[in-house]
């Protein structure tokens, strides 16, 4: 299977829309491309270190088993201690030095990156890549007055995260259509697609100095407080409710709607987009069964060749008025995001193993579709129907 580079998926989604759910697809794939070649590189290395032993002598702060914490300085002071603050010029090289004669004594590629790039899923220090990622750091700081702490973190930003300097544009747009279509895993995706750190995304994006994003409890939205949020919606856009069906809401209105709601505005979006647009303006009695077997019959007689291919704004053109393409894309994606290697396979594959798994699980999703008006006095009520 031929592998995205990363100027194919920047001539695939320059001129895409980034609120069509099919740009963070084609994201997605070249993102598997790069965990595939790191778990293959990573592989590679428990083949060619399986047997391998440090035999080299290594001063006490190097000794140590854990990797991912850094070395606590013994009661006694020792004798002999490790450098600390910025890596100078002359320690870079060495590292760069010893990672040359690694891979020419073990007959590797030079695909350092990929080595920087790997991340233990399984969050557990007792899998063999762990041992390999041990023995690989523990021979990259021979020589180097650090601790093993310290070369990973070395090994991670400089090698992991290459790119630095100003943000193209491009890249700007990549992190829009992360933000947007997968704020949970945005930095993890937009780290390894763009090649920078993720500290430095966070900071582009405005939080705190920790590289962590400020901390705030989800609201669970009630019809009480969903109301508080449409009428601030109505005040800050100065539109009535029916004019907001086709209204694009600038940011602007939004990061007010952060500061009066206490929620971070893609959240806040999101809730719109993917629940209370479809519920205030889909004026029809549906189930969640019948839409998602309606989605994949209309796929089904399409000419898409690949998921993300489809064209979900294009495709509204099929449904009731009010459906957001937000909305129809989530309900097919729910259907199967365990269909395996979902992005490659064939559109047909696709559709008929979602036909099948709607008919074999007929009991569930049988909810309809919650809908939702305003009443006399200006507040949300559910439209009951007989």
């Amino acid at each position: 299977m031929t592998k995205m580079s990363l100027k194919e998926l920047k001539k695939h989604i320059k001129y895409m829309d980034t609120s069509d759910p099919a740009c963070m697809d084609i994201i997605k794939i070249y993102f598997e491309d790069l965990e595939n070649e790191d778990n293959a590189f990573m592989e590679l290395l428990l083949y060619k270190l399986e047997n391998e032993e440090i035999t080299w002598p290594q001063p006490w702060y190097q000794q140590t088993k854990c990797l991912t914490r850094p070395v606590k300085e013994p009661d006694e002071i020792p004798d002999e201690t490790f450098c600390t603050g910025s890596m100078t010029k002359e320690e870079i090289d060495r590292i760069h030095k010893n990672w040359t004669k690694f891979r020419k004594k073990y007959d590797v590629p030079d695909k350092i990156i990929c080595f920087a790039r790997w991340r233990n899923k399984r969050k557990s220090k007792y899998v063999s890549e762990e041992y390999v990622r041990h023995f690989v750091i523990s021979y990259l700081a021979r020589g180097v007055k650090r601790n093993l702490y310290q070369i990973l973190r070395h090994v991670m930003t400089h090698y992991g995260g290459p790119v630095k300097g100003d943000y193209t544009p491009l890249e700007e747009n990549i992190m829009e259509i992360c933000f947007r279509h997968q704020p949970k895993n945005a930095v993890i995706i937009l780290s390894k697609v763009l090649g920078r750190e993720p500290r430095g995304i966070y900071k582009r994006l405005g939080y705190n100095i920790d590289g962590k994003p400020e901390k705030r409890e989800k609201l669970k939205w009630t019809l009480p407080l969903a109301t508080k949020f449409l009428k601030l919606l109505m005040e800050y856009s100065n539109c009535s409710v029916e004019e907001l069906k086709y209204k694009k809401i600038d940011v602007s209105i939004w990061l007010r709607l952060e500061e009066d709601m206490g929620q971070h505005y893609r959240y806040l979006q999101a809730f719109w987009e993917f629940k209370l647009h479809n519920q205030l303006f889909v004026k029809e009695y549906i189930t969640m069964r019948a839409l998602r077997k309606r989605i994949f019959k209309i796929l089904k007689k399409s000419t898409y060749a690949v998921w993300h291919d489809i064209r979900w704004k294009e495709l509204l053109n099929e449904f009731a008025d009010g459906y957001t393409h937000h909305f129809i894309y989530n309900t097919a994606y729910l259907t199967v995001k365990h269909f395996h290697n979902l992005l490659r396979r064939p559109l047909e594959e696709v559709v008929n193993y979602a036909l099948a798994y709607i008919k074999i699980n007929r009991l569930r999703y049988t909810m309809r579709l919650r809908t939702l008006k305003l009443n006399e006095e200006g507040n949300l009520e559910p439209v009951l129907y007989n």
